[in-house]
């Protein structure tokens, strides 16, 4: 079971309830070292995954993909659209997105995740921008972006709270804001936690 979120740039009071019971924001150094761990992690992961193992389509159209099937009617028609993917990973959703026609720019703290994104981008023919970057300082513009989506990242940043303040500030008026993520009190999505601990980063908190 996953938690899907939609939010308007306007006002969106999950957002600013979410700020409110975030933990008190860890010094600079700290954020820094998880910041760094996180990195690495997913540099190795990047590294052993091969493109031709990169699902693109299935992460959307499989009869399993309900949360991204939900997304996708929110948004519409997406040619020409402007879309903001953050902690893209390996990039299915960004190319996705891309083949929808949309202008996509991914991000992630992963340099060699970027890299896979690219890569992937290029073997479907489509172009995208990638950057590498923190979620809590996103290296975007403002009022930029008609939809950003985050899929099974939220519970990897440690301040939600400045997060969820980039989002808003690349979302452009009206823009909408995608999300699904696992829940903490899921026990089947605790059960595999305990278990895939090989796949999983130190940091890592709940959702």
């Amino acid at each position: 079971m996953q938690n899907t979120t939609l939010g308007h740039a306007a006002g969106a009071h999950a957002q600013r309830e979410n700020a409110k019971s975030m933990p008190a924001i860890e010094p600079r150094a700290a954020h820094s070292a998880l910041h760094d761990r996180e990195a690495s992690f997913h540099d190795a992961w990047a590294s052993s995954t091969k493109l031709e193992d990169v699902l693109v389509r299935e992460c959307f159209e499989a009869p399993t993909a309900l949360e991204n099937q939900f997304i996708l009617s929110k948004m519409g028609n997406l040619t020409g659209k402007r879309v903001l993917d953050i902690g893209a990973g390996l990039g299915e959703s960004s190319v996705y997105f891309a083949l929808q026609g949309a202008r996509v720019t991914t991000t992630d703290i992963s340099p060699l995740m970027v890299e896979k994104v690219l890569q992937l981008a290029a073997k479907f023919g489509v172009r995208i921008e990638g950057i590498v970057s923190t979620a809590e300082s996103l290296n975007v513009p403002e009022n930029h972006f008609d939809f950003v989506y985050i899929a099974n990242t939220i519970h990897h940043v440690h301040d939600r709270g400045q997060l969820f303040a980039q989002i808003r500030r690349a979302l452009r008026p009206g823009g909408l804001f995608l999300s699904y993520d696992p829940l903490a009190y899921n026990p089947v999505i605790n059960c595999y936690r305990r278990m895939a601990s090989e796949v999983r980063t130190l940091g890592q908190g709940p959702p």
